[in-house]
């Protein structure tokens, strides 16, 4: 699911900035939230045998990471309604403008869940580093000094992770079918090498984009349908407002047409959106065949062909986006 970038115009910054703070509010929450259930899933492996130790790990790691995929859908959703709303700023593509306003949050977001695997699986990250340990005997105190500064975590590239935690299955952990030579040994204390380590968390991204990419598909379904529900109404509205003018009926139903055209896909623009018309023998205006301009048996990829009918496109195209 790739979106090309687009600079909202001036009108929209401060709604994007209203969502982006929205949802960096919300994530700054739930990775704490993970933070906590990772060190808790450390304490659970260190204490599980290895035929067990998968079951905290997941058992952690699966609630939180819907939480993380209902965020950025929720995120999504909304970026999506405001691109629906100001087509003329969003280049009238709201699911690749929502896509790709969602990116830097998707990013940031897939390099915590590798830290989140990095510090269940050790007990610490580049986040949580341990300040060392204290003898525990019965009857003593004890103490042990904090130092101000610590090293610096060695990058996540550096990672190995524990044989234990590779697993294959392409729904659920990301990681296709391999053959019987290149799979580890998993019932081991043992690391990973550098290959292993890095399927695996590829397999983990994979698996997160995927399940965001089907919630992401289910939010879009819902919004292009409720707003089709809109246009619907809007169109009613227009109808009694157009009844007494000449050429109203051709132009509701071009309307309509285009409206239907847009719901099935919001980015159908240029030579694509006029074959979609002619799919659905969509009548040209009543003015335009008037004044000679569109002849009969002209289709609208021929009238595309035209410089004034292209400029009368796109308006009818605009003006129909803004019935809803």
């Amino acid at each position: 699911m790739k979106g090309r970038r687009s600079t909202p115009g001036n009108s929209l910054t401060p709604a994007v900035e209203a969502i982006r703070n929205l949802t960096l509010q919300d994530l700054s929450n739930i990775l704490y939230a993970g933070t906590l259930g990772a060190i808790s899933a450390h304490t659970e492996i260190d204490a599980a045998p290895i035929s067990r130790k998968t079951v905290p790990f997941y058992g952690y790691l699966v609630p939180w990471r819907k939480e993380l995929v209902s965020l950025l859908a929720n995120s999504y959703r909304q970026f999506f309604r405001l691109a629906f709303a100001q087509p003329g700023q969003t280049e009238r593509d709201p699911h690749h403008w929502a896509w790709s306003q969602l990116q830097p949050t998707v990013r940031e977001v897939l390099e915590r869940i590798c830290d989140w695997y990095i510090l269940a699986c050790d007990g610490e990250n580049q986040y949580v580093r341990r300040g060392g340990t204290i003898p525990c005997v019965s009857g003593q105190t004890g103490s042990s000094p904090i130092s101000l500064t610590a090293p610096s975590f060695p990058p996540s590239t550096f990672w190995r992770a524990p044989a234990w935690l590779f697993q294959i299955s392409s729904v659920l952990f990301g990681i296709g079918l391999m053959k019987p030579g290149h799979v580890p040994v998993i019932n081991s204390e043992q690391k990973l090498g550098t290959a292993h380590t890095r399927l695996l968390l590829k397999g983990a991204r994979r698996v997160f984009l995927r399940d965001l990419q089907a919630v992401i598909e289910r939010a879009r379904n819902e919004e292009i349908a409720a707003a089709g529900a809109i246009r619907i109404r809007a169109a009613s509205g227009n109808e009694r407002v157009l009844i007494n003018r000449k050429g109203w009926k051709q132009r509701v139903k071009l309307y309509e047409a285009v409206q239907e055209a847009l719901k099935r896909d919001p980015s159908l623009q240029g030579i694509e959106f006029c074959a979609e018309l002619d799919k659905r023998h969509a009548p040209p205006l009543f003015d335009w065949t008037k004044s000679g301009e569109w002849r009969e048996g002209l289709t609208w990829k021929e009238a595309w062909g035209n410089p004034n009918l292209r400029r009368k496109i796109r308006r009818v195209r605009q003006e129909a986006m803004k019935a809803c």
